[in-house]
């Protein structure tokens, strides 16, 4: 990295560099001491010599701006701001107190484990200070939270720097559109639009967490219509996830409604109670099923595994036996008895049932079905033995879960388990027992249900187009 200034350089008269701090799109900054005072400071210079896009001057001015106007204890004081000009170049300079401490990208790099507590911990502090610029007036938006500008000191404590992205809302709205800036990968959706609101700033938040749990950029993550699919790649519990998941919802009316809103549903005992949509209770699992269900307000889990022969299956198997066991001699009977090729083909339909009856129980004894429903997809898999079978489609065309009659065994209906997507018909747990099979369909349709209510799972968001509009 190649920087302007050597070390003990002056500069203006006040200023003497120690060591370059870092460099980046908005200027590169330094630690400087105060010549009057041996205060040691962060000196942000931005040359105007070889600066392709003007904006950057602007931005770097806003940032002087809005930085003179703020005072908060995680945010770096304003001490100046100056230009120096020289016979072939103008320089210009912003200085600010020092945030002692390590960025998280660093601290990172260097060996620093973050888990949920940790984590927990730097979302409520990073929290509190959007608190205080979002509710300013005018609110002012910082689109460029990320891992480099978030510093950690040796106590926990926490800074926010680097505003050279800054946006005031006022200014927005005066304006037909914004400079496209920020990060790729702790960028919301909008930003690539030039549009920012103050839930942009959760959004990169909540992205620079995920690069906290997994070591990844964001962008390194598995995504679906731009949801950043990050679960199997943390430990953390299933609430904080969920409230994760709401931080980077690509649909920014679907994040949480404000910092403050998203720091009391973190701390709060039940962190999604004001943030989740009421859902009906469902009712307890049967004694003894070996069912497993794990369920959030944003994702439903449901493991059959193979509940083996009891019951009417028992039944159907010794009957399924008996069954094929006299179709077959009637077969051989017939065929060694001068009877024609045309009679074996009319005992085929026999030979259906027969096996189907027989399918029926190599399904209960090996047979292992798993069901994942989330608030933009759905999969279903069955698996038997090193076969396996897998559907996938939207949550939103799931129309309804219920029971139907499968087939009729002794006079009696056996039922299987109807998950209705469009036309389209998803059949599974005929083995399970009747109250297994009523407590699995009131489970899904209370997620359903949940869902029909939630407006995530119906909308689809945006294409996204990267314009670059004139503030």
């Amino acid at each position: 990295m190649d920087f302007a200034r050597a070390t003990r350089e002056i500069i203006d008269g006040r200023y003497r560099i120690l060591k370059p701090l870092g460099q980046g799109s908005s200027g590169t900054t330094y630690a400087a001491e105060v010549l009057a005072t041996g205060q040691t400071i962060a000196l942000k210079e931005l040359s105007l010599r070889g600066l392709q896009d003007w904006k950057k001057i602007e931005l770097f001015e806003r940032e002087a701006s809005v930085l003179k106007t703020l005072n908060h204890p995680a945010i770096p004081q304003y001490i100046d701001f100056f230009q120096v000009d020289t016979a072939d170049n103008r320089w210009f300079y912003l200085a600010q107190d020092l945030a002692d401490g390590t960025s998280l990208t660093d601290w990172v790099k260097a060996g620093g484990r973050v888990d949920e507590a940790e984590a927990r911990h730097i979302a409520a502090e990073v929290l509190r200070v959007l608190v205080y610029l979002h509710g300013l007036s005018p609110t002012v938006i910082h689109r460029d939270i990320k891992p480099q500008n978030v510093i950690r000191r040796d106590d926990s404590h926490i800074y926010l720097v680097d505003f050279g992205a800054v946006q005031t809302v006022y200014r927005n709205s005066l304006s037909q559109g914004s400079t496209v800036v920020g990060t790729y990968g702790y960028m919301a959706p909008e930003q690539f639009r030039g549009q920012a609101v103050p839930a942009t700033d959760l959004y990169s938040l909540g992205a620079t967490l995920l690069f906290l749990l997994t070591h990844q950029s964001p962008a390194d993550l598995p995504q679906e219509r731009l949801r950043i699919n990050f679960r199997p790649y943390v430990s953390v519990s299933n609430a904080f996830a969920d409230w994760l998941d709401q931080l980077i919802d690509p649909l920014v009316e679907d994040r949480f409604a404000s910092a403050e809103v998203a720091l009391k549903a973190l701390t709060q005992p039940a962190p999604l109670a004001t943030a989740a949509a009421p859902r009906p209770l469902a009712p307890r699992p049967p004694a003894g099923t070996r069912v497993q269900i794990q369920r959030s307000p944003t994702q439903l889990d449901i493991v059959i595994p193979p509940p083996g022969l009891r019951g009417e299956t028992v039944g159907i198997g010794v009957f399924g036996l008996f069954w094929n066991g006299f179709v077959l001699a009637w077969t051989i009977g017939a065929v060694t008895g001068g009877g024609s090729l045309w009679f074996g083909l009319f005992a085929l339909p026999f030979w259906f049932v027969g096996f189907g009856m027989i399918a029926g129980v190599v399904n209960a004894l090996l047979a292992h079905v798993n069901l994942r429903i989330d608030r933009q997809r759905f999969s279903l898999i069955r698996r038997l033995l090193w076969w396996t079978r897998q559907y996938e489609g939207h949550t939103a065309d799931l129309a309804k879960v219920d029971l139907q009659t499968a087939y009729t065994h002794n006079n009696r209906p056996v039922q299987t388990i109807l998950l209705l997507e469009g036309v389209n018909q998803h059949k599974f747990g005929t083995p399970l027992t009747q109250v297994e099979k009523a407590w699995l369909v009131d489970e899904i349709d209370a997620f359903l249900h949940q869902a029909g209510k939630d407006p995530r799972v119906l909308k689809e968001p945006g294409d996204l187009g990267y314009s670059a509009n004139n503030s």
